[in-house]
């Protein structure tokens, strides 16, 4: 068996990750009361659906301008978003088909030749610690330890708000995207 390269570890898994939560934002699109669901939380003290889903959208626009060297997005000061807060559904849609159009053209040569080299903040601490709360490691580590389980989390808070409000969606929405593309190819829903 090959071995799985650093782009299909990150820049593939988040595309897929991006494509589930395509999916079930798609699916809650006919929802009456969709536009509320951007304020949903599952208790006061977490961040909204809107944030939430805009959150799965940040470590792969983060990684591949690091890898690339180029800005893509204008940031704010946490990194959190780009551009305007979306205030409706159909703008959360498309920032998701945004970041799956740079994912796209993520060049494979490129992110293979930068990944050994590049060096991501990890955040080991409290951030009101200070700098002993950050260490700069390889992408891989960072992507391995926080990248990929952080959006995953985020993920997986959409997909459980929508769930609890009604919208029609269920495990397979979630775990048909991750299938592999040959499968993924001559599939139908049924």
């Amino acid at each position: 068996m090959a071995p799985v390269t650093f782009h299909e570890t990150t820049i593939g898994t988040f595309s897929k990750i991006l494509a589930v939560l395509l999916r079930i934002l798609d699916a809650a699109s006919p929802h009456p009361d969709v536009d509320s669901f951007l304020d949903l939380r599952l208790t006061p003290d977490m961040l909204p659906l809107g944030a939430q889903a805009r959150i799965v959208t940040v470590a792969p626009i983060n990684l591949v301008q690091r890898l690339t060297g180029k800005q893509l997005v204008t940031w704010n000061e946490k990194r959190t978003m780009w551009g305007e807060q979306e205030k409706v559904w159909s703008e959360l849609i498309a920032r998701v088909k945004m970041t799956l159009e740079i994912l796209k053209a993520v060049d494979l040569v490129e992110v293979e030749a930068k990944a050994d080299k590049t060096k991501l903040t990890l955040i080991v601490g409290p951030e009101d610690a200070g700098a002993s709360s950050f260490m700069e490691v390889p992408a891989i580590d960072c992507m391995l330890a926080n990248g990929l389980p952080n959006t995953y989390f985020h993920l997986y808070m959409v997909y459980a708000l929508l769930r609890s409000n009604g919208v029609d969606i269920g495990k397979r929405d979630v775990l048909i995207p991750f299938l592999p593309s040959y499968i993924l190819e001559g599939y139908q829903e049924p």
